[in-house]
This record gives structure tokens, C-alpha cells and sequence, in this order.
């Protein structure tokens, strides 16, 4: 099942030709599918500002609405944080409104703000108050997905195919104003990508296109090394042999370069943390010590504050919103040499490393062990390499050999 891959040809995709893609699709729904760091986020963006070109003074920004939907609320809050800076000034008011929101009055909210960032999850419970929500829906011109595979998903697929038909079916949607309803989907691993558009075409007359790029064409090349090891006891014991393994390769393929390791619960998150404390000495200099001792101050977590300190962080659901944001950023700016994390950090976060580890290839669910399905996998490998600092990186998955072909 798990193989190498060390095909390593170059071919920098890096963003899309901006000129190209919007002379070619205007007007038609889109729908991407290309590797982690090839500047999808920039696909959304060029289609906000083609819509903002396209109005003209009979046609009000606030008459209309764009939706971004994100599976994981912590990426919603980074796509609010961000396009909140950049649209703001061309009059364009940005909300982001999740689980974690605490309001009230959603229909005020939503009426005062035209670009609303949301979860499917979220979007979906609002949008079945048909009387209230309705004329909100009639409104919605520019529909964003994000993280689109997780249409894919056997519990949160359906919720996502939900909102975009329910979208899709609102009277009088199609076209308004000169403006006819546009989907934008993007993702890393989505596989079939001609279904995704054809069920994304909301006018004929504006068929949704799709454009599909491999992992040859990815920014940073990428070496991909699959380790099966033997085992005789249960799948939970294996987890944690593996956790003993980690220290020769970190030292054998990270560079000195950080490295992200992905476990599949949080106790082996934690786990793992606590035994490559003893295991790896990290020399930290003066300065990423002071910034670790300061931000440190923002968390209660004593475990967590006492890993910080040895170049080391964790993340995962069991964490509050601050200490998440805490680590994350230590990380990002370079502060932590090794990070471990459950797998959900690789759909719901944008953190790259220059090695990536995934510590086994099962995860608990249901009162047994399950293999991680190849979009998973998928999803954790592209967070190996960052275009800004790295030409090459490396991708290593712990498998029991059985797993290894």
C-alpha cells in the first residue's frame, strides 16, 4: 500500500499565471486541484477582486454576499485575519463566524458584512432557518471552497454537499443583476475533480472548469521515504515503539531544518513530546529563547510551557484557542525545531516543515484501528517543504512493514 517516491523532477508550479486564469475563467465556477504551497489561496483572491471589477454603481457591494467555507475553524480564522487586512480598504467588511462565535443577532451580522467566513457545519445550521435566511442566500454570488475533498468525508460530506446544493437551488440565484452565481473549490488531493466540476456547473452556458496538477509539478521537490517496521503485539504497542525510532531519523534527514511529526491521538502527541525532550538536545540561541520565555507567559499549561523551553511544541484538540495560537506562531517564526501534532493539523492549519514524519499509518476510531485513507496521508506529506526557505524536502511514513509494498 505504502511505497517510495523519490520522483523528484522540478517543475516550479508556484502560483498561477494571474493573467491567464483570469482572461480564460471570468465568469465560470473553478475547481483546483494542486499541491500544498502552489498558491491556491491565491485562486480565491483573484476571484474576489474580479468580482469587485465587475461592480459598477447600479450594483451596490452590499447587495451581495461571498461565502468562504473552511472544514477547520483555526483556518477560518487565519483566511479572516488576512483578507480582513486586504479587503477591508476596497470596502469589502469581512466576519468570520464559526463554533466559536459568540453572537446573537446572526442575521444583523451577516447583513452588515459581505464577506462572511465560515465552516460548513456553521453555514448549514444558519441556512436551514429558511424564513430568516433566505433573502441572505439570495444574495450570495461567490461561493469559496476550501479543503474541497472533504466532500469525500463519510460524516462531513454530506453536510458540505448540503450547503452548496441549497445555494445552488435558491430561487432566483442564477442570475441577478448581471451576476450569475460562481463556485470556487480548491484543494491538494482531490481525485475526482471532473465530478466535483461538472456538479459545480450552476449555468450552462458557464460550465465550471477544472485544472489538476501532480505532485512533479510541486514548488519544493519532494522525497518521499516509507520505513516497515516488524511488530508482534497490538497496533496501540506499535504506536508507541515507533516513538523510539524518531531520534536517528530527525538526525538523518531533518538538516538541522524543523520538522513536523504527525501522531494519531493526542496522548501520543504527547507522548511522543515527552520522550524526544529526553532524546534530542535542541541549542537554542539567546533570542529564540526570549521569545519562547515571553509567549510562554500567554499559557497556564505547565507541560506545555515546560516543552517550549527545550525548542519543542505540541498541538492538538485538546488545547485552548491561546495556546494553540502560541505554539503555532513559536513555530512559524522559527522558535521551535520540532513540532508534533495530530493529523488534523495538516487540513486545518498552513505550517510546513522541511522533514515531515507520519507516526504510523493508523488511527483509533470507533473502538478499533483503522488505516489512514490515501487523502490523509496525502494531506500530511504536502506539508513537507516551504517555498520560501526550502528547494528540497523530505516525506517519511512509519507503516508496519505488512503496509509496505
Amino acid at each position: 500500500m505504502y511505497t517510495n517516491d523519490n520522483n523528484n523532477d522540478q517543475n516550479c508550479f508556484s502560483t498561477f499565471n494571474t493573467s491567464d486564469f483570469r482572461s480564460k475563467y471570468n465568469d465560470n465556477s473553478v475547481v483546483v486541484s494542486s499541491p500544498t504551497g502552489s498558491g491556491k489561496t491565491v485562486i480565491f483572491e483573484l476571484a474576489i477582486i474580479r468580482f469587485l471589477e465587475t461592480l459598477d454603481k447600479s450594483n451596490h457591494l452590499q447587495n451581495f454576499k461571498i461565502i468562504y467555507v473552511a472544514p477547520i475553524k483555526t483556518l477560518c480564522s487565519e483566511r479572516h485575519e488576512d483578507w480582513e487586512k486586504k479587503f477591508t480598504v476596497h470596502g469589502l467588511k469581512c466576519i468570520e463566524i464559526t463554533g466559536d462565535s459568540e453572537v446573537t443577532d446572526y442575521i444583523s451580522l451577516i447583513t452588515n458584512h459581505q464577506l462572511i467566513i465560515t465552516t460548513p457545519e456553521k453555514w448549514d445550521s444558519l441556512t436551514k432557518k429558511c424564513n430568516e435566511f433566505n433573502h441572505q442566500l439570495y444574495l450570495v454570488k461567490l461561493f469559496l471552497i476550501d479543503e474541497v475533498h472533504l466532500i469525500n468525508d463519510g460524516i462531513r460530506g454530506a453536510t458540505l454537499e448540503t450547503i452548496v446544493s441549497r445555494t445552488k437551488l435558491t430561487p432566483k440565484n442564477s442570475n441577478i443583476n448581471n451576476f450569475t452565481l460562481r463556485f470556487i473549490a480548491v484543494s491538494a488531493t482531490v481525485t475526482n475533480i471532473e465530478d466535483i466540476a461538472k456538479w459545480l456547473t450552476n449555468n450552462q452556458n458557464y460550465p465550471a472548469h477544472y485544472l489538476k496538477s501532480t505532485e512533479d509539478e510541486r514548488p519544493v521537490k519532494l522525497r518521499k521515504i516509507v520505513l516497515g517496521y516488524n511488530y508482534k503485539t497490538s497496533s496501540f504497542k506499535f504506536d508507541i515503539d515507533l516513538t523510539y525510532k524518531l531520534k536517528p531519523l530527525i538526525r538523518q534527514y531533518s538538516n538541522g531544518r524543523p520538522t513536523l511529526i504527525f501522531c494519531s491521538t493526542r496522548k501520543s502527541v504527547e507522548f511522543t513530546c515527552s520522550i524526544l525532550v529526553k532524546d534530542i538536545t535542541i541549542s537554542l540561541s539567546d533570542d529564540k529563547q526570549r521569545y519562547i520565555n515571553e509567549f510562554s507567559k500567554e499559557i497556564n499549561n505547565n507541560k506545555i510551557k515546560e516543552m517550549l523551553k527545550f525548542g519543542i511544541g505540541f498541538h492538538h484538540a485538546g488545547m485552548s484557542i491561546k495556546e494553540k495560537n502560541v505554539v503555532e506562531n513559536l513555530f512559524r517564526n522559527g522558535c521551535l525545531n520540532i513540532f508534533i501534532a495530530t493529523s488534523t493539523l495538516a487540513m486545518g492549519v498552513n505550517l510546513s516543515a522541511h522533514l515531515i514524519i507520519i507516526k504510523s499509518t493508523e488511527y483509533y476510531s470507533f473502538n478499533g484501528y483503522k488505516e489512514y485513507n490515501e487523502c490523509q496521508i496525502l494531506q500530511m506529506v504536502g506539508r513537507a517543504g516551504r517555498p520560501q526557505f526550502d528547494s528540497t524536502a523530505t516525506a517519511i511514513i512509519m507503516t508496519k512493514a505488512s503496509m509496505k509494498v
